[in-house]
């Protein structure tokens, strides 16, 4: 009985992470953003839906950054430009999970 109403909780909880996630997409699309876009609001709202470590988020923003100085160097500046704002996208989102990371951190040791 129990571990019936544990897996109705949990499909319930995958079944709305899941409709936040598509709403997100579309809201991307009506907005007509491009798909880089999309997929990186998808993956915030998924995120704050189901926490990833920042420090994977922290990893892509390094990715991002890192690769900026070459379009660059190579007189592609428009996707410079945009690689810099995935790298910005990704640091704030690195900096929320983190916030949430010392938040729940702090309530581990109260208990």
């Amino acid at each position: 009985m129990v571990k019936e109403r544990e897996i109705k909780q949990y499909l319930f909880k995958k079944r709305v992470d899941a409709f936040f996630t598509f709403m997100a997409v579309f809201t991307g699309i009506y907005f007509g953003w491009n798909m880089p876009e999309i997929v990186i609001f998808g993956v915030f709202v998924w995120s704050v839906m189901n926490p990833i470590p920042s420090r994977y988020l922290a990893i892509l923003a390094l990715c991002f950054l890192s690769i900026t100085p070459f379009f660059l160097i190579f007189g592609r500046s428009g996707i410079a430009e945009q690689s810099a704002v995935y790298a910005y996208y990704f640091l704030a989102m690195t900096v929320i999970m983190g916030v949430y990371e010392l938040k729940k951190e702090d309530k581990q040791k109260e208990i």
